[in-house]
């Protein structure tokens, strides 16, 4: 059930499942997501050797999420590349055992066995769970190193066609960083919502304000727009979220761009990543946004409920 604020419906998206729990992109945790309550399920998407579309956030099998069947370190080198690997070798390494960060994640259970999961296996556990749940599919391109994936464009295609043929259209969001997706799932499937994930921060940036243009935005460049991300997404006509860092929305933030109403009265929904303190979900939902994109998404609901 969608949770309300003020009148509009809220959106809790279970970041890789419930990473702030479970092990990210595990069966397991999204099964958790779900039970929790959650909305909508956000998960990477890759694609193997052969073609099949399998859900992890890295072009890569990392050391720090997986180990090897035997139970071994990978010390592969060079890397284990998704696009070089079919799906039989990708699944079997272990990659529940490991906890990657501690600090940031000290509650997360090890399910030491789980594998990469498949998106058909992702769809196929969540359905019957809650016939009602929206899939965030986030497609892992980066224009900056081309070679680590597929092409944008046939993963593309391989992810439209898999919304179409699971009757999926109406309760699923492809979003990028790579904004010549979300051009092409227009085009191609416009009823399906699109999601423009930007990260704009001290280290990395993908508006680029400074060259000209930015790879990430489809050709368009944000230069040219003095600043306003607002108008260059209503230029773009093929973008239905916004999904920002959280830091961008906050006026007191030294990364923050505009004020989340300045998008919604274009008619963009406004749903920031990753949020996992109390004090920041409040904080942008005082704010206004549409949605939290979260590793703890029993935080968020937690919240939400005290707020009723």
């Amino acid at each position: 059930m969608m949770k309300q604020v003020g009148k509009n419906p809220f959106d809790v998206q279970g970041h890789r499942g419930a990473r702030g729990l479970y092990p990210e992109h595990s069966l397991v945790g999204f099964e958790a997501a779900i039970a929790l309550g959650v909305t909508s399920l956000e998960l990477d998407i890759g694609m193997s050797a052969d073609g099949v579309l399998v859900v992890w956030h890295d072009p890569f099998i990392s050391p720090e999420l997986c180990l090897c069947a035997n139970g071994k370190s990978i010390t592969d080198i060079p890397r284990l590349w998704l696009r070089d690997l079919p799906l039989a070798k990708i699944q079997s390494y272990d990659c529940g055992s490991l906890n990657p960060d501690v600090k940031r994640f000290p509650q997360q259970k090890k399910c030491p066995g789980s594998h990469i999961p498949t998106l058909q296996e992702v769809v196929d556990l969540a359905e019957p769970l809650n016939p009602q749940i929206r899939y965030t599919l986030d497609i892992k391109v980066n224009p900056l190193h081309p070679a680590q994936t597929f092409e944008p464009e046939l993963l593309t295609e391989k992810v439209v066609d898999f919304v179409q043929q699971n009757s999926l259209e109406d309760r699923t969001t492809i979003q990028s960083f790579d904004w010549q997706v979300l051009e092409q799932v227009k085009t191609v499937c416009p009823e399906i919502q699109t999601g423009a994930v930007i990260l704009h921060s001290a280290t990395m940036s993908t508006l680029m304000p400074d060259c000209l243009p930015s790879p990430f935005l489809a050709g368009w460049d944000f230069r040219e727009f003095a600043g306003n991300i607002a108008a260059l997404l209503q230029m773009t006509q093929f973008v239905d979220v916004y999904s920002p860092n959280f830091e961008t929305l906050l006026p007191e933030s030294d990364y923050f761009l505009q004020p989340c109403w300045v998008f919604q009265e274009m008619g963009l929904q406004v749903i920031p990543w990753t949020v996992n303190t109390t004090a920041d979900m409040e904080r942008l939902i005082g704010l206004g946004v549409d949605g939290l994109i979260t590793d703890f998404p029993d935080r968020a609901l937690h919240l939400l409920k005290q707020r009723h």
